[in-house]
């Protein structure tokens, strides 16, 4: 749901059941949201007792998705059953870390994501302001029996964990090498706990104790003894005999594409060229072709190499119950040491019923084009009816860690996300279609430097109980999320259409803000709350963006020094052609607004400082002010042209105003606005603000408060000694505004 709601009440707070207050006129939208699992949905006795709070019991969950809504993790790599495409090198030793060591080794080399992990954690007492961190970590084979994890021992897939403090219960199970991620957790004591899945019991006590502290990542590992693995969990042995590549007997080596359009990928060449016939391991560069469809309960096809084209010649790689990728690109290395592979294409595929199709751990120079990755993991059930706010998982393409990307002509409907990026810098999104998923079109989280470009996405949409126990549809859902600190990007050319719940959300609710994007000549109809929103940021342009049929036409909120401008055309609205809450020095011009019930709001209004912890300084320093409203076409607006409630100092000039039927609405403190040589046909003045409120001279509309240079207003008779005063050296534009003046306050004399 959009910033401008007009009441109060309880909301989720990231991945766990935290309730927050719902707010009036801006809602908090904390940054994580992870699958919350009722009590009645899981059977380990550990959690029988478990209370989930009322705002997620009135979630109904059917039976056949129980499996499912569990089922996410960070990355990948197949288990020691699935053989590969061409042996890998040996892995060589690493430091071991013990079972219950909660910190990587001084010398342990960060993952591509940048993770920073903890230390002496149970010594710490997490901060009593509300912030957030992580926790990730491995379920590991002990082979050796030795309660140590090490090179070469496989990860555990299918293991269950459960992350729980006294507020609520999160799930998953681990995928491929048994990697685990819980991000977006408030800081606090936690417990986690692992149930192992059929051929594996636990080696160590299999709960923990975890303290997670603001803006760190906690890294816990859990052992496991065993190695049968679960009747169906993966793919039988036999299952995957086909699986050696064959060298092809037509085909030749080739170079790789970059597609049309510019983007910062740069195409690349491979050697070998080999037909597959079965789900594995991609261990070394060629191009690989897929030569009949298939299907897995995991993931299919692992890429660990570098310079690999996978074509899947338009077969399918089918997944069950949701489960695992059809295809995975994994970092190079084990767990203690990766790094992203190079020179990475993916194209032609279709893949469904997985958790996301095609899955990318990490990697520098990737291209993804021309796939269908439709029908993938929902975050609703069959109702559309799907969690409050936060970041979801599940979807048609997820690129993780990655720079230099070019995402290009692929399908991706009926997910939960579309096209899911997050963390990474050169990645252009173009020409994908990305419509009727639950949550986002695309999504950008951490992205800089990136462009979504030329794409189409409808109807993305779902519905869930809003924190006063209303039940209706938005949820922050929409067509294009940039969040999280996802800055200097171009959103340009993209066709947004049908039901949304937003159009284009940069969203900073507790997280990093987005500034220095543009967001150009898109096209934005029927957005069901806001066709674009700027929260808590600056410095972002909107220009040339024709938006049409929403309830409000632009959201600013607590968002300072961003350009509307450039012909932004905005007709038929529902409510507000733009409106602003506390936002300042914005500068809001030459844009056309059309037939909304009022066309500029601006204003100003008291907000609740713990729910909105994460907004720097003193309410006094997030007012409505000093912005520039000038320039503006406003015309058959219904309630009102430009409507001014407790905003200060603002410049309203050279608007041309015709056939509104208010052209000026002035309400609470509106001292210091300049309203001046706007072009007004037909409608009423109407100015409510009481005249010491407003500091103003007359009440017409073109009355003037001077200031002088400290910032003091001046007095009646200084104002008018300085008017008619002139000065040598006094420059053409100050002459030309006292000539100006005169002659104003002559024809306000005359009257």
């Amino acid at each position: 749901m959009s910033c401008a709601r007009f009441s109060f009440s309880t909301r989720l707070v990231g991945a766990l059941v935290i309730l927050f207050t719902f707010l009036s006129a801006c809602g908090q939208r904390p940054p994580i949201e992870t699958t919350i699992l009722p009590a009645g949905n899981e059977t380990p006795t550990d959690f029988a007792k478990l209370q989930v709070s009322a705002a997620e019991t009135q979630i109904t969950i059917t039976p056949t998705l129980t499996a499912t809504l569990a089922a996410t993790a960070l990355a990948t790599p197949t288990s020691t059953l699935a053989p590969s495409f061409t042996p890998s090198p040996p892995v060589s030793a690493t430091q071991p870390l013990t079972a219950n060591q909660t910190t990587l080794p001084d010398t342990a080399t960060p993952s591509a994501r940048g993770t920073v992990t903890a230390t002496n954690v149970a010594a710490e007492t997490p901060p009593a302001e509300a912030c957030f961190g992580s926790i990730n970590g491995s379920v590991v084979a002990d082979l050796n029996n030795n309660s140590q994890a090490e090179a070469g021992e496989p990860g555990v897939q299918g293991a269950k964990l459960f992350l729980y403090n006294a507020t609520g219960v999160i799930g998953l199970y681990t995928t491929g090498n048994g990697q685990f991620y819980f991000p977006g957790l408030a800081a606090g004591k936690y417990t986690l706990t692992a149930a192992p899945p059929v051929g594996y019991t636990s080696a160590d006590s299999g709960s923990f104790e975890i303290i997670v502290q603001c803006d760190k990542t906690v890294t816990q590992n859990i052992l496991m003894h065993g190695g049968t693995p679960a009747p169906d969990a993966t793919p039988t042995a036999a299952s995957r005999s086909k699986i050696t590549p064959v060298p092809a007997e037509t085909g030749t080596p080739r170079a790789s594409r970059s597609g049309t359009g510019a983007s910062k990928f740069k195409p690349f060449s491979v050697a070998a060229v080999y037909d597959i016939a079965g789900c594995g391991s991609i261990t070394a560069p060629g191009l690989y072709r897929l030569a009949t469809s298939l299907t897995s309960q995991w993931d299919c096809i692992s890429i660990y190499s570098d310079n690999v084209i996978f074509d899947c010649q338009g077969y399918a790689l089918n997944g069950r119950d949701y489960n695992g990728y059809g295809v995975v690109v994994h970092q190079i290395g084990n767990v203690l040491s990766q790094r992203a592979p190079q020179n990475i294409e993916i194209r032609n595929c279709k893949s469904a019923k997985h958790k996301y199709g095609i899955f990318i751990d990490a990697a520098n120079n990737l291209y993804v084009h021309d796939n269908n990755l439709s029908d993938n993991f929902r975050d609703t059930d069959e109702r559309n009816f799907g969690q409050f706010l936060g970041l979801t998982e599940g979807g048609g393409i997820r690129v993780g860690a990655t720079t230099n990307a070019l995402i290009e002509n692929n399908t991706t409907n009926n997910n939960a996300i579309g096209v899911d990026v997050r963390n990474g810098s050169g990645i252009t999104v173009r020409g994908n279609t990305a419509s009727q998923n639950s949550a986002w079109g695309v999504h950008f989280y951490n992205v800089q430097f990136g462009e979504i470009d030329g794409n189409t996405t409808a109807d993305n949409i779902r519905y869930c109980t809003w924190g006063n126990g209303t039940v209706g549809p938005g949820c922050d859902a929409g067509g294009i999320m940039l969040q999280s600190g996802s800055s200097k990007n171009i959103v340009r050319g993209n066709t947004i259409t049908g039901g949304n719940g937003n159009g284009i959300f940069i969203k900073a609710h507790g997280t990093p803000c987005g500034d220095g994007n543009v967001i150009q000549d898109n096209t934005i109809n029927g957005a069901l709350y806001n066709a674009i929103e700027l929260s808590f940021c600056r410095d972002n342009k909107i220009a040339g963006n024709h938006i049409t049929n929403s309830l409000d036409g632009i959201w600013l909120g607590f968002a300072q020094k961003n350009e509307i401008n450039g012909g932004n055309e905005l007709r038929d609205l529902g409510n507000h052609g733009i409106i602003s809450w506390n936002s300042s020095q914005n500068n809001v011009s030459t844009n056309t607004i059309v037939n909304s019930r009022e066309g500029l709001y601006f204003y100003s209004s008291e907000y609740d400082r713990e729910q909105f912890f994460f907004v720097p300084g003193e309410p006094s320093d997030h007012v409505s002010t000093e912005n520039c409203l000038c320039d503006n076409t406003l015309t058959n607006n219904a309630a009102v042209a430009i409507h001014l409630n407790n905003s200060i100092k603002n410049q309203i000039t050279q608007n041309r105003l015709t056939n509104n039927t208010v052209n000026f609405l002035m309400e609470g403190n509106t001292a210091g606005n300049i309203i001046q040589d706007n072009v007004i046909q037909g409608g009423a003045y109407k100015l409510d603000a009481a005249p010491a409120q407003r500091v103003a001279f007359s009440t017409k509309p073109t009355a003037l408060t001077a200031y002088t240079f400290e910032g003091r207003p001046l007095t009646r008779a200084e104002f008018l000694r300085a008017l008619w005063t002139d000065s040598p050296g006094e420059p053409f534009d100050l002459q030309w505004f006292k000539l100006k003046m005169r002659i104003s306050l002559a024809w306000m004399l005359g009257k």
